[in-house]
C-alpha cells in the first residue's frame, strides 16, 4: 500500500521477508526521500545477517526499529513493514552499550548538541529490554530541558529476549540509544487510565529494573500478597505477567503524577521491570480497567490535538501490555484514536515496550503502559 500525505511518503507491506523492506526504502529514495523511518514487525524475523548489507547499502539516513506489532491507522500488523519516507534529512546519533555503567552518553548527547537547534524534535527510541533508560533520559534532558519536544519508545521482542532491534545505516543494533533530530514540531499526548490500589510502599532495595524491597521486606512476598488476594488467584499455579500485567506499579514523582512500571519477570523474591525503579522512591500498585483505559487514549488524542492547528501525521507509540491487557478490547483502543482524528490524517505507530516523552515533570520519562500519542505538523 502506497500513501502520500504532503511530501511524507508511506509504504505497508504485510509480507515477512526483509527484501520486501529494501524494495520499498529504495522506492521511497526514488521518490525523493531524504530520509527513512523504517518500522518492522518482531515476527518477520530479522537479524542482522538479513539486513546488514540492505541497510549498509541506503543512500539516505534511516532510524527506526522492530517492534511487536506496527500501527498503520486503525489496523494492527503483527508482521511486516512500513516504510515512511521524509522530504528532508535527519540527524542521528547513536548511545552504544546501554545497558553498561560506563555507557558514554556524552560524546553521542555532544555530537547532538552540535546540530540540534531547539525548538527540534527528537525521535528516542532504544532498545526496550536496555537496563538503563531512564538515567540515559536524565542525561537528554540535562543537556536540553524543554527546549526540545521528545517522543520516543522501547523497541523489542514480546519474546522479552533481548536481540538487535534498531535500525541503523551501519545495520541492525541493539542494547543502545537512537536519537534522531527532525525539523518538525509535534505536539504531544500522555495518558495510562491506571490508578492506584495498594500502598504506598517505600522502595528500600533496587538495582537498575530489578525490584528487591520494599519496606524492607522482599519485592515479591509484598506484591504477592496484595494481588493474590485481590485477583483470588495464585502465582503458584499462574504464570507470572498473566497476573502481573493487571497489577503494574506506579512511581510517585514530585508532582504527584504516577509513571507506570511493568513486572515482567520473577528472579527469586526479586521482580524485573521494564525501566528502572529507583530505590528510595515510593510506588503504589495499580489497577485498571478497560473503561478507563480507553477514555485515557480518548483523552490522550484530544490532549495532542489540541495544540497542534496543522497537522500532517500522527505519530503513536502505545505499550504493548495495554494490548495483553484489553486483549480483544484493544481494537477499540485504536478505533477510539482514530475516530478523534482528522479523518484525512495518517495514523502511524507501534505497540512498543516502553514509551518516552515529557510529561511536564522537569524530567523526561520512559512510561510503561501507556500512550504517548505526537501529531505532527508541516514544517
Amino acid at each position: 500500500m502506497r500513501q502520500e500525505n504532503t511530501a511524507l511518503i508511506l509504504l505497508v507491506d504485510e509480507a515477512r521477508e526483509s527484501e520486501n523492506l529494501f524494495r520499498h526504502a529504495q522506492a521511497a529514495v526514488a521518490a525523493g526521500a531524504q530520509s527513512l523511518l523504517l518500522l518492522a514487525c518482531d515476527r518477520n524475523g530479522l537479524t542482522p545477517a538479513l539486513v546488514d548489507a540492505g541497510l549498509q547499502a541506503l543512500s539516505v539516513p534511516v532510524f527506526g526499529g522492530v517492534f511487536p506489532q506496527i500501527v498503520i491507522d486503525s489496523r494492527r500488523l503483527e508482521q511486516g513493514y512500513v516504510v515512511c519516507g521524509l522530504p528532508f534529512a535527519v540527524t542521528v546519533e547513536y548511545v552504544a552499550k546501554l545497558s553498561e555503567p560506563s555507557a558514554d552518553y556524552r560524546s553521542a548527547l555532544a555530537a547532538l548538541t552540535a546540530t540540534v537547534n531547539p525548538p527540534q524534535t527528537l525521535v528516542v527510541l532504544v532498545d526496550g529490554l536496555s537496563t538503563r533508560i531512564s538515567a540515559l533520559l536524565e542525561s537528554l534532558y540535562g543537556e536540553f530541558g524543554d527546549e526540545c519536544t521528545y517522543i520516543g519508545g522501547g523497541a523489542g521482542s514480546l519474546s522479552f529476549q533481548q536481540q538487535p532491534c534498531l535500525f541503523s545505516n551501519h545495520g541492525l543494533v541493539g542494547d543502545c540509544a537512537q536519537l534522531t533530530a527532525l525539523d518538525l514540531p509535534v505536539s504531544i499526548g500522555i495518558e495510562h487510565g491506571w490508578h492506584s490500589f495498594a500502598g504506598p510502599f517505600f522502595v528500600t532495595g533496587s538495582q537498575h529494573n530489578t525490584l528487591l524491597s520494599l519496606d524492607y521486606q522482599p519485592a515479591f512476598e509484598v506484591y504477592r500478597r496484595v494481588v493474590e488476594a485481590d485477583s483470588g488467584r495464585s502465582f503458584a499455579d499462574t504464570p507470572f505477567f498473566e497476573l502481573s500485567k493487571a497489577y503494574p506499579f506506579g512511581l510517585v514523582r514530585l508532582t504527584k503524577d504516577v509513571v507506570v512500571r511493568d513486572p515482567l519477570s520473577l528472579n527469586g523474591n526479586a521482580i524485573t521491570c521494564i525501566g528502572e525503579v529507583p530505590a528510595h522512591h515510593m510506588l503504589y500498585i495499580l489497577k485498571g480497567d478497560a473503561e478507563h483505559l480507553l477514555l485515557a487514549a480518548r483523552d490522550c488524542t484530544l490532549t495532542a490535538l489540541r495544540a497542534q492547528p496543522a497537522p500532517c501525521m500522527a505519530l503513536l507509540f502505545d505499550c504493548v501490555s495495554r494490548a495483553l491487557f484489553l486483549d480483544s478490547r484493544f481494537q477499540e483502543e485504536l478505533d477510539t484514536i482514530r475516530a478523534h482524528l482528522p479523518a484525512d490524517l495518517p495514523l502511524l505507530g507501534v505497540l512498543s515496550l516502553g514509551e518516552i516523552a515529557d510529561a511536564g515533570n522537569a524530567c523526561l520519562e520512559f512510561f510503561n503502559k501507556t500512550t504517548v500519542l505526537g501529531i505532527v505538523a508541516d514544517a
